[in-house]
């Protein structure tokens, strides 16, 4: 170090003042007394050497980079909300208090629009037990209608009012309580849910099954925990919202072929084949529904099977609405084509329509269950299926099981078949109604779906479908604009089915109708009337409530032109 002071003294003396050479040596000191310090720090050695080559090859480098340095840790210790005090404006009380009475927030939705607000006074209640026949509440009056008979409920085999269900549900919550107090995987799994899983597996010939405690949550659980960033997807553009948020909220490519369209489904299989053979190996599915919500239809399931093993594809299979109605005993659409539920590699449904309960269930080989175990959110995240409801899905399941006969259909399966064959009928053979609506659900569904005849609606000249890809309301959603969410056409033809309904509930016959929301729809939909049938009905409540039915589409389609469409519409939006 003296050695280096010298040398700076001596070169520097005949060029400086002398309290200029005292601070340049003092500088030289503190810099090597600086570099020795680090010399001691784990790794300081490295950070010399770096320092020395930088320098030899470029102090300005050197220095840059120490100013870089200096900048970025006074940048991350600094306070993120530093002010200059003398910035700072002071209000009195006074001021501060006329700042807030003239602030208006923004709304956090949208003001209702005047045309909408007929949907509040469309909304029943039912008073007491949903079964077959209910007290409703009427929605303006608030006058109660005594013994309706309910076709707006899905309890299909009327497992609601079973005696031996009811008391299977008691017991539970007598032992158990009410919630099941928590997700799954940590402290929610008695063991009635082990029952209920294994029933459901057993009841629908698969390996395992599990259960959720929400059945709109279960496909968007599910499908996600197997199909992710480069996966495939290949969808009927027909399935449900459940379905349809599913496969979007995994993130893997989807393909959307025809509703029910093998061939169109074979081509898009066909035409991805090069695609996948030199692509990355990654899960390949197709997603299709066994009793489609919307539809009331169902696919070939013997060709889509074909299908799916010739491509090497799996099949996740919705059987919310075709377990309990479909096959001699209720097993759905698999039993119907007499394929074993082997072929479908994932079966997923809810327990609130023919199990007479609440929740999901989801049932396929042990690897696949497991999984879903370790990785399905709802499973880890969500509170498990309250107790009694795993219970009463046992017991309608013993029943049913209990109840079967080689070679003949289930007397528990049976009567709902037959109402849905006669309403079928009815529908059918009606030359008063053939000119008015059309009936898109097909003769085994319990759910049947009624839309304005297409040449009536064509004249009303009113679109195929709303919403979907390329219409107002996704182009709307794209640029955030929710007061466009609002589609003119759509809430008038919804409130002519609400007319409708709102004329049966008088002729004590209650019906539903589709309630969706556009913007949340990926997919074009129709208005439609909806049927709900149940194993309960006698067939002469059948044959009346159709009488019913028949004349309030008559008294409310049949003078329907595109002038009183208008008029129903401006109506509305002055009312």
């Amino acid at each position: 170090m003296d050695t280096v002071t010298t040398t700076v003294t001596k070169e520097t003396s005949n060029q400086a003042p002398q309290f200029v050479i005292k601070y340049a040596s003092s500088a030289v000191e503190l810099w090597y007394g600086f570099i020795s310090f680090i010399e001691t720090i784990p790794g300081g050695q490295i950070i010399i050497n770096y320092i020395k080559a930088s320098h030899k090859n470029d102090p300005w480098r050197t220095l840059l980079e120490l100013l870089l340095a200096l900048l970025a840790i006074r940048y991350f210790l600094a306070s993120k909300y530093s002010q200059d005090e003398s910035e700072k404006v002071k209000l009195s009380k006074r001021e501060v208090d006329e700042l807030i009475d003239d602030w208006e927030p923004e709304p956090i939705v949208p003001a209702v629009r005047q045309e909408e607000r007929w949907l509040f006074d469309a909304i029943p209640a039912i008073e007491g037990a949903i079964t077959k026949h209910v007290n409703v509440v009427e929605p303006k009056s608030k006058e109660i209608i005594y013994d309706v008979l309910n076709m707006a409920g899905r309890d299909f085999l009327d497992m609601n009012t079973n005696e031996l269900v009811k008391s299977s549900a008691i017991k539970t919550i007598t032992e158990c309580g009410v919630g099941a107090c928590g997700p799954a995987n940590f402290y929610g799994t008695q063991d009635v849910h082990v029952r209920a899983s294994e029933d459901l597996a057993r009841f629908l010939g698969a390996e395992k099954g599990i259960v959720y405690g929400q059945d709109f949550c279960t496909a968007t659980s599910v499908l996600p925990c197997f199909l992710k960033r480069g996966d495939i997807a290949i969808v009927d553009d027909g399935v449900s919202l459940s379905l349809q948020k599913a496969v979007m909220i995994s993130r893997c490519s989807i393909e959307w072929f025809h509703h029910n369209d093998m061939d169109h489904l074979e081509s898009i299989l066909e035409s991805l084949q090069e695609e996948l053979q030199d692509g990355p190996l990654n899960r390949r599915f197709i997603v299709t529904e066994g009793l489609f919500e919307n539809f009331g239809d169902s696919p070939d399931l013997a060709r889509l099977v074909e299908i799916k093993n010739k491509y090497k594809f799996r099949l996740a299979l919705d059987e919310s609405y075709s377990i309990g109605t479909l096959g001699p005993n209720g097993r759905g659409l698999p039993e119907a084509y007499g394929i074993p539920r082997t072929e479908i590699e994932m079966t997923i449904g809810t327990l609130a329509n023919s199990f007479g309960s609440s929740g999901g269930f989801c049932v396929g080989c042990d690897a696949m269950i497991y999984h879903q175990i370790l990785s399905s959110n709802a499973y880890v995240f969500s509170a498990y299926i309250p107790p009694y409801c795993a219970s009463a899905t046992s017991a309608v399941i013993n029943l049913l099981e209990a109840s079967e006969k080689p070679g003949e259909i289930n007397p528990l399966v049976k009567p709902l078949q037959e109402n849905i064959a006669l309403m079928s009928s009815l529908f059918r053979n009606s030359s008063k109604l053939a000119d008015l609506v059309s009936v898109r659900s097909s003769d085994a569904s319990a759910v049947m779906h009624i839309r304005i005849n297409p040449a009536l609606r064509k004249s009303l000249d009113l679109p195929e479908g709303y919403g979907g890809p390329g219409s107002q309301i996704v182009k709307a959603v794209k640029n955030g604009h929710e007061t466009d969410y609002f589609d003119r056409e759509y809430n008038t033809e919804c409130y002519i089915l609400q007319l409708i309904i709102d004329q049966l509930l008088n002729s004590k016959v209650l019906l539903t109708r589709s309630k969706r929301i556009l913007h949340h729809e990926v997919l074009p939909c129709v208005p439609e009337l909806i049927i709900y049938l149940n194993s309960g009905f006698t067939k002469s409540e059948i044959q009346s409530s159709f009488i019913a039915i028949e004349d309030a589409i008559y008294q409310n389609l049949s003078t329907l032109t595109y002038k009183s469409f208008d008029q129903i519409s401006d109506s509305l939006e002055f009312s």
